[in-house]
C-alpha cells in the first residue's frame, strides 16, 4: 500500500489518537482511510445523475438562536414535496436535533440539505441516503 503522509495540529491529533482508540480501529490509518472512504462515498452520490432517493437527514441546532426552529420550519415546506416527515427533540436545554425524512429527485434532495446547512445557527448536519 502507498503511503502518504499529512499534516495535523497537536488538537487535532489529539483527536485522532482518541477517535482511534474509543472506536476500537487498529491504526490511525485505518481511522483515516474509513474517514475517506465515507467522504469519497458521498461525493460519489453527489455526482449521480438523476434518479430518486431516500434520505434521512439529522440537524443539531443551538436551542433558541437565531429563531433556527422556525426558519427550519419554513425551509421544511418550501420542500413539501420531498419532505414526508419530521421530528423535533429537545437534547437537554441547549440544543435541537431535527430529523427529516425525504423522498425525491437527487438533486433536490442535496438542495434541500444544502440549504439547512447554509441556516445560521445549525450546528451539524448528518445524512444517509440510498437510491430507490
Amino acid at each position: 500500500m502507498p503511503v502518504v503522509s499529512i499534516s495535523l495540529s497537536g488538537e487535532l491529533l489529539k483527536r485522532l489518537d482518541r477517535f482511534v482508540k474509543e472506536m476500537g480501529y487498529s491504526s490511525r490509518s485505518e481511522a483515516i482511510r474509513d474517514a475517506l472512504r465515507n467522504m469519497l462515498s458521498e461525493y460519489d452520490l453527489r455526482r449521480i445523475e438523476g434518479g430518486k432517493v431516500i434520505a434521512t437527514i439529522t440537524v443539531v441546532s443551538r436551542h433558541e438562536k437565531h429563531d433556527v426552529d422556525e426558519r427550519l420550519m419554513r425551509l421544511r415546506h418550501e420542500y413539501d414535496e420531498i419532505v414526508s416527515g419530521n421530528m423535533h427533540i429537545h437534547l437537554g436545554k441547549d440544543y435541537c436535533l431535527e430529523i427529516f425524512i425525504t423522498e425525491g429527485e437527487l438533486e433536490e434532495v442535496l438542495e434541500f440539505i444544502d440549504r439547512i446547512r447554509a441556516l445560521r445557527g445549525i450546528r451539524e448536519v448528518k445524512y444517509t441516503m440510498m437510491p430507490m
